[in-house]
């Protein structure tokens, strides 16, 4: 890892880079440090676990989620297990993250909230530029099966927050969204934000990707006392619950 530093550093000082204008160098030292960043990333034997897992659920079903995405969620499970409250996941797809956190906790209870018939109708018109309705469908025999080994697990099928009765009462620790749309990531928000315990950790896909997820935290977030920190090489944000 020194040596691919090194060697980065090296190569700057020596080519004409530095004559650029500034916004192609600062371009170019993004991408380097990414480059970095990826290789510490496979490199590292502490990551050897969870690329092992990765690997497994991949072979199992679909992951619309990249290896940096997936292990930042490996993460936020692990460390918010001394956290007070359970697990949710909203936009489960084919199970695959769902597979990820199942795997990574043994005490937690998830509950697993998806229309398990794709996107539902998108009305606001940034989303309407990169998601339709019915995207993205897996049916509810498909997550169970998927799941099926894993104890503690609670299928919620139809949109939410209709179907947030059963948990109304409940404690979150960790809470990860895929929901891609502004008006459904604003109700996810609007649910979870009260019910999550303080250090408890919250990641949603499609952050800064989409407009409709950005600007719904942008606004849910304006008046709030935690910040929205953007994931490095991922496109994910997550806020700590203060």
């Amino acid at each position: 890892m020194d040596n691919i530093k090194t060697s980065a550093i090296k190569w700057i000082t020596t080519t004409k880079l530095l004559s650029l204008p500034r916004r192609y160098i600062g371009s170019i030292a993004m991408y380097c440090t990414a480059a970095i960043r990826i290789h510490s990333f496979y490199s590292n034997p502490t990551n050897a676990h969870v690329l092992n897992i990765l690997k497994k659920i991949k072979k199992e079903t679909e992951m619309l989620l990249n290896d940096f995405e997936a292990n930042q969620i490996y993460m936020a499970v692990k460390k918010t297990e001394k956290i007070e409250g359970d697990i949710a996941e909203v936009g489960v797809y084919k199970g695959g993250s769902a597979k990820l956190m199942c795997e990574t906790t043994k005490k937690k209870s998830i509950h697993l909230f998806d229309t398990y018939e794709g996107l539902p109708d998108v009305s606001d018109t940034e989303s309407q530029k990169q998601f339709k309705k019915g995207e993205y469908i897996a049916t509810l025999d498909y997550v169970k099966n998927c799941l099926k080994k894993y104890a503690r697990v609670y299928f919620y099928k139809g949109f939410f927050p209709a179907t947030s009765t059963p948990v109304k009462s409940k404690k979150f620790s960790f809470v990860h969204l895929d929901v891609d749309i502004y008006e459904s990531t604003r109700s996810c928000l609007a649910f979870f934000y009260p019910r999550m315990s303080r250090g408890g950790i919250l990641i949603s896909h499609d952050y800064p990707g989409s407009k409709g997820v950005k600007r719904a935290f942008d606004e849910f977030f304006k008046d709030k006392p935690e910040i929205i920190v953007e994931v490095p090489v991922c496109d994910q944000c997550l806020i700590v619950k203060l």
